[in-house]
């Protein structure tokens, strides 16, 4: 005879409240990826909620903000006396803490819709090449700007976490991050980031390399935002994967002054972006020549994994791939890896084994 179930289930008021309490802690929880050129936030409940330029633009006289993210981005080149537009992060870093502050004040606000009233808690992406001091500017940024406590997450570990790659198996697996101010390259090995470097060259480099070659070459100024449209839509890494078709473009002529339409290919803007490249090409050399051997291998076996808005820079596995006689794989959503990252942190409590704050 089957004996009845003594076991009494829990009241409906338990459940519903420790459903609410979970759900207060993940709505009170951003994760942040405040990079060079663009800063993207995260939000457990709703997935990536906020991605804004790096930008802010403020009346230098009184020091307030005008406006800030994309709508600053658009004023780059624009603006006249006493308004001026800023990048307040720099190589990764923050370049102007004041206004790092404010920017990234609003940016929560925004990540928030206005329907929040307790303090979140942020997950914020941090650069492995990043000194104790630019932490904590980090650190006291993020909680000017409102945040009630704010843990650090090394950034190769979190663009890790955000692809989905096993690291916590003891496997080395080699990252690549080529972000707008620093490219970032680590060897992660059981959660832990074994080796790492980061250089000063990525994205933004890449947009000034094109501004002086059309300088130097046609005698013709363009903007920073014309560059980044060449590096996106024409850029080529590699010879063998490019795109035949011109793209005219309107620039000043440095001698008159005057408007002048040009057009230029894909190998022109190869050519122009060839040396910052080959400085990357050159430091991820230096940087397998320092890795032990053991790891080398597991790198040999899995692969390499770039990742950034660099990543999206036509034939760049490819050139990586010659380079280092290596397999290289292109992350599958290369812009949100870090900040995908850090809502995977979020969402899994592993805080306390992640962070390095």
């Amino acid at each position: 005879m089957r004996l009845p179930c003594t076991t009494t289930p829990p009241p409906i008021f338990d459940s519903w409240w420790k459903t609410l309490n979970v759900l207060h802690h993940l709505n009170n929880a951003l994760g942040i990826d405040l990079g060079t050129s663009n800063t993207l936030i995260y939000s457990p409940i709703e997935g990536v909620v906020l991605n804004e330029a790096s930008v802010i633009a403020i009346n230098q006289f009184t020091q307030t903000p005008i406006s800030v993210g994309n709508t600053a981005r658009q004023m780059l080149g624009r603006t006249c006396t006493p308004v001026v537009v800023c990048r307040p992060v720099r190589n990764g870093v923050i370049a102007d803490l004041k206004l790092t502050q404010t920017m990234l004040q609003a940016f929560i606000r925004k990540a928030q819709r206005g329907t929040r009233i307790f303090r979140p808690r942020l997950v914020l992406g941090c650069s492995c090449g990043a000194t104790s001091v630019e932490g904590e500017a980090l650190t006291e940024a993020a909680l000017e700007a409102g945040a009630r406590d704010v843990v650090l997450i090394d950034e190769p570990i979190a663009a890790a976490l955000g692809i989905g790659l096993p690291i916590s198996k003891p496997k080395g697996n080699l990252i690549i991050d080529i972000g707008g101010g620093t490219t970032e390259m680590a060897v992660i090995c059981s959660s832990q980031v074994i080796n790492s470097q980061a250089i000063s060259i990525a994205g933004d480099s890449f947009n000034t390399a094109i501004i002086d070659y059309l300088r130097q070459i046609y005698q013709v100024k363009i903007g920073e935002l014309t560059a980044e449209s060449l590096k996106v839509k024409f850029c080529s890494a590699s010879d063998s994967v490019c795109n035949d078709t011109p793209m005219e473009i309107l620039g000043t002529n440095v001698g008159s002054g005057l408007p002048q339409r040009l057009e230029i290919n894909s190998d022109e803007l190869r050519d122009a972006i060839s040396t910052p490249l080959h400085k990357i090409a050159v430091s991820l050399l230096n940087f397998l020549e320092k890795t032990h051997p053991e790891l080398v291998s597991d790198i040999a076996e899995r692969g390499i994994m770039v990742t950034g808005g660099g990543a999206l820079l036509y034939g760049i596995d490819k050139y990586f791939q010659d380079l280092t006689h290596l397999p290289v794989h292109i992350a599958p959503n290369p812009l949100n890896s870090v900040v995908l990252g850090t809502g995977k942190i979020l969402e899994n409590k592993h805080l306390s084994h992640f962070s390095i704050a």
